[in-house]
């Protein structure tokens, strides 16, 4: 039996507690852009969900070549759960992306209270590698590591 071909990465499904600080997030403070934004419901939602009555607002958002799907619900609304004892969880850790203007974008991360990491440096690797991370609103970890590097 052969394997499933797979051609290439369609979107990252993530789960929101609250569209509107995560569309903020991606939008205005990485420069993504909203694609589309809706709520749902339908019988199909209900059989994936496994009850009755779901409502859901997603969107779509493209940032850095990556195509975001957010997934909110609203008829059984959901907080960020706080991370595992391990620092080091199970299962997508977080999203990296490539930044032109390294030390711009941290500045700014911090100038608008995104809670930017200190900067870390691996020197002796080569080429050597800057990078900070930010959390979005659902406390997934993002990357974002100097471009060119």
């Amino acid at each position: 039996m052969s394997p499933t071909t797979v051609r290439e990465v369609s979107h990252l499904i993530v789960h929101v507690a609250d569209t509107d600080a995560t569309i903020d997030f991606w939008c205005n403070g990485l420069g993504g852009v909203l694609e589309s934004d809706e709520e749902l419901s339908a019988p199909a939602l209900d059989a994936l969900f496994g009850r009755d009555g779901v409502r859901i607002r997603d969107t779509f958002i493209r940032v850095g070549g990556v195509r975001l799907h957010t997934i909110e619900t609203l008829d059984v609304p959901r907080a960020r759960v706080p991370p595992a004892t391990s620092s080091i969880a199970l299962g997508l850790g977080g999203v990296s992306f490539r930044v032109p203007d390294f030390d711009a974008a941290h500045a700014r991360a911090r100038r608008e209270g995104r809670s930017p990491t200190e900067i870390y440096e691996f020197a002796d690797l080569t080429p050597p590698v800057r990078m900070f991370f930010l959390e979005d609103p659902d406390g997934l970890r993002v990357e974002m590591i100097e471009d060119g590097m």
